[in-house]
């Protein structure tokens, strides 16, 4: 009984976000649009010792990368940064302040793809400029495809999947003064893992009738 109602409650928790998409999801026109209930920007940072993890819990973008000619393919994300959740109140307030990522000056990170390349099986060198506060640097993500597959919840919707991860000096970026680092307390090198599912309208689709 109480196996089936946890069941019940976990198909519940999935489900809703994917229901309330399928009523509200407008196809981007020339692409595929990052789908927010299904999309996660995790990031690693060491603490004296020990990796302490946290989430931008705002993201969005598109991803467009045709396997038969990924250079006219395109990436673009945004990621908010005063969604930034480290599962600790008082610490996310610190990282939103001016020591850090001054999300009220800098509410978001961007970035903008200039060129995409083949760098083997499903994997693609994404190159294209990434502004986190005042600095910009234009840097090179591999990006792998994790396949598509029709969306069981959207007719006439595909869905793809996607995942990148890449390391970035946060101090390079003005995220932190440098006086945390030197004193032993926070790691300067950010590992992120960033994941999500894209929406695409079918070509040709035609809907079955309700």
């Amino acid at each position: 009984m109480v196996k089936t109602l946890l069941s019940s409650l976990l198909a519940a928790v999935l489900l809703c976000p994917i229901t309330a998409m399928a009523a509200d999801y407008v196809p981007a026109v020339d692409g595929a649009t990052l789908d927010p209930p299904h999309t996660s920007t995790t990031f690693w940072i060491h603490h004296i010792v020990a990796p302490i993890a946290g989430r931008f819990n705002e993201t969005a973008g598109q991803i467009v990368i045709p396997p038969a000619s990924p250079e006219k393919g395109h990436v673009t994300f945004t990621v908010k940064t005063q969604s930034v959740d480290t599962g600790v109140a008082p610490r996310d307030t610190h990282l939103r302040t001016v020591e850090f990522l001054d999300a009220a000056a800098f509410p978001e990170m961007t970035f903008t793809s200039e060129r995409i390349a083949p760098a083997g099986k499903d994997v693609y060198n994404v190159t294209g400029k990434l502004t986190i506060k005042d600095v910009s640097k234009t840097i090179t993500i591999p990006v792998k495809y994790l396949g598509t597959k029709a969306n069981p919840m959207m007719p006439c919707v595909d869905t793809s999947g996607y995942e990148a991860t890449l390391s970035l000096n946060r101090l390079e970026y003005h995220v932190g003064t440098g006086q945390y680092f030197k004193m032993g307390v926070v790691g300067d090198t950010v590992d992120i893992h960033l994941s999500g599912e894209v929406l695409a309208p079918r070509p040709n689709c035609v809907k079955p009738q309700q």
